[in-house]
């Protein structure tokens, strides 16, 4: 079994030391894999804490995930907490649960080869994320990203700011792309914004409209259903999905 250190910053095991043993979508069969597998100090068992404040949404057995929780947070994404062990689980559905709430102790129940736990983390729609940012800190359960996103298109494109979208609001919006408007000031709070959606194949936000860009634009259009182009308009709607408007 091939071990790899993680320094977090976001801890969700008690000691705060976590050995990655198999990476989010990564297997020696190339097969999928949602979520982040992962023991505790000197490879060995540990308590199982939230990663951020949340409601618990499930608190239950199945024959796949053994005893597991799951935190509802305040952007409405998801962690989940797999194969804890038989009778540890301190939390219920219901419950309020702040940062470092011990939820249980790793285990090995379900469908599990050892040990350890498996972290995961899904957005809104129930599709998963590479938990890894979260653990790192890059990226965090706050809701408030997106009205900042909102307030600052909307000062950008001198429309009424008040952090909430509208028909007013997308009535100004502008063709962004590799060709057209690529520095306008809105590219930079569109990649902030990617950012903290999971994107981050955007990497830095640098306020240019480059392939890295063009590439994560790309992502967001497949996934949301839009013409997959690479360029931001409100005729292939992908205006309107980063709005939240449709």
């Amino acid at each position: 079994m091939s071990v790899k250190y993680i320094d977090v910053k976001e801890p969700v095991l008690k000691n705060k030391e976590h050995y990655l043993t198999s990476d989010y979508k990564v297997r020696g069969d190339r097969s999928t894999h949602n979520g982040m597998d992962m023991i505790g100090k000197n490879h060995g068992i540990d308590e199982v804490i939230a990663i951020y404040d949340g409601v618990v949404i499930t608190s239950k057995y199945s024959t796949s995930a053994g005893y597991y929780v799951e935190i509802e947070h305040e952007n409405k994404y998801i962690s989940r907490y797999l194969h804890m062990k038989k009778g540890t689980i301190k939390v219920k559905k219901g419950d309020i649960v702040t940062k470092g709430t011990i939820l249980g102790t790793m285990g090995n129940t379900g469908n599990s080869h050892g040990a350890h736990l498996h972290f995961a983390v899904y957005d809104n729609k129930r599709i998963p994320q590479d938990p890894l940012p979260y653990l790192l800190g890059n990226l965090n359960f706050n809701s408030d990203y997106f009205r900042i996103f909102v307030s600052n298109i909307q000062s950008s494109l001198n429309a009424k700011v008040d952090g909430i979208p509208g028909p007013e609001t997308l009535s100004k919006t502008i063709t962004i792309s590799a060709k057209t408007n690529r520095k306008h000031p809105v590219v930079k709070f569109i990649q902030e914004y990617l950012f903290n959606l999971g994107y981050t194949e955007i990497g830095t936000a640098d306020g240019i409209a480059g392939p890295k860009f063009t590439k994560a634009i790309k992502h967001f259009q497949k996934v949301n259903g839009c013409v997959v182009d690479g360029i931001i308009t409100k005729k292939n709607k992908t205006w309107k999905k980063l709005l939240k408007l449709n």
